[in-house]
């Protein structure tokens, strides 16, 4: 998969090097922040849970969007306080996650 720029996204890799290394595969559905963190070199943000799942022939997987967040948290009103932004191009989801693609977006490879 690409993004809409037509770059290969950080998630294609991982998914790769899992097809290709059962050790790192292993590691990723036991340990996938550490196992990421390992693998690029950046670690995800406390409080950030990742889930790596392998697919069985027999089941469907369907992973529904979060709950839009009705309130902002103390951090998101902290945040917007002083009313600037220290990246416009960054401003986080409404939920206040990023997608793991755009989180690793600045790892070099």
């Amino acid at each position: 998969m690409t993004n809409t720029q037509g770059k290969p996204k950080k998630t294609d890799a991982i998914i790769a090097k899992a097809m290709q290394d059962d050790d790192y595969r292993r590691e990723l559905l036991v340990n996938p922040k550490q196992a990421i963190h390992r693998e690029f070199g950046k670690e995800l943000p406390p409080g950030l849970d990742v889930r790596v799942v392998e697919e069985a022939a027999n089941v469907v997987y369907l992973v529904l969007p979060a709950r839009p967040v009705t309130e902002l948290s103390d951090h998101d009103l902290a945040a917007v306080a002083g009313g600037l932004v220290a990246n416009p191009s960054m401003q986080r989801p409404i939920n206040g996650w990023y997608p793991l693609d755009e989180w690793l977006a600045t790892v070099k490879m």
